[in-house]
């Protein structure tokens, strides 16, 4: 009796090893990459380089759960439009890669540094601010298994009413959390908070290797603003970023960030010049402030 129970308790357990084995497969024979490249020429269908959709909001359109999107080096803009409430909004499960040149075969052929890909709000009359995007980036209620990385996020402007008045660069909210990993915010602006990036209502995206620079908002957080949200903040930098009230480089309302191995320099505000902490526990482990103002 003893060997018929070891031997059934062994055949179960193995059944469920192959039924998951046949799970995984399935999910990566399904997943696809969709290419991106705004010279494109072929078939803009996004199934290869040759073919690449010319915009990545046709990317986002066709992309599900599982499926990478490679972004070649370029502009991209949310709208060819004017309406400023369009942004790029990230999607459940979809891993959005940009810094390809349009050639490569495998995602570690990529050179972010050399293939600059950006992601701009500049939408409207070209270098005239006021009629940007309100917000670049969004995600909502995303897990981990979305991603955003190897971009530059720029001219986002959000001025508008809340909940376009902050987060020009990203706005992330309703539990959200992300991976952010190799990007820079940079021109960004807000009129409320949270010029860079804005995390609200419980949203902690992971966010490594990204810098945070020029970004502004008219009230407080210009580099980015947490309320009620605790981001894990690593090998990032907060430099140049400015907030006319308070907390230049970030401002932390209920939050408790944990910060690891970033540095402040050069943030300005009227009071805090680096970080500003109301009813609030950062964890700091090896950041350092300096030339804060």
């Amino acid at each position: 009796m003893k060997t018929f129970t070891a031997f059934h308790n062994t055949l179960i357990s193995r059944l469920a090893g192959l039924a998951m084995a046949l799970l995984f497969l399935q999910t990566n024979l399904t997943a696809t990459t969709w290419f991106v490249n705004d010279n494109a020429g072929g078939a803009n269908n996004g199934t290869s380089w040759t073919n690449a959709f010319t915009d990545l909001q046709s990317a986002l359109a066709a992309a599900a759960s599982g499926d990478e999107i490679w972004v070649a080096a370029g502009t991209y803009k949310p709208t060819s439009g004017t309406d400023r409430t369009i942004s790029f909004a990230m999607k459940a499960g979809v891993a959005i890669y940009g810094g390809f040149a349009g050639t490569e075969t495998m995602l570690g052929d990529r050179n972010v540094a050399a293939n600059v890909t950006t992601l701009s709000g500049d939408i409207g009359t070209a270098n005239d601010n006021t009629d940007n995007s309100y917000h670049v980036v969004t995600s909502s209620g995303l897990t981990s298994t979305a991603r955003l990385d190897g971009f530059t996020v720029t001219a986002g402007n959000a001025n508008g009413s809340s909940p376009n008045n902050s987060g020009g660069g990203m706005y992330n909210t309703s539990s959200s959390t992300p991976v952010v990993a190799n990007c820079t915010f940079s021109g960004n602006s807000a009129a409320d908070g949270g010029g860079g990036m804005y995390n609200a209502a419980a949203s902690s995206p992971a966010v490594t290797n990204c810098s945070f620079s020029g970004n502004s908002a008219s009230s407080i957080g210009g580099g980015m603003y947490n309320v009620f949200s605790s981001p894990a903040v690593a090998n990032c930098t907060f430099s140049g970023n400015s907030a006319s009230s308070i907390g230049g480089g970030m401002y932390n309302v209920f939050s408790s960030p944990a910060l690891t191995n970033c540095t402040f320099s050069g943030n300005s505000a009227a009071d805090a010049g680096g970080m500003y902490n109301d009813s609030s526990s950062p964890a700091l482990t090896n950041c350092s402030f300096s030339g804060n103002s």
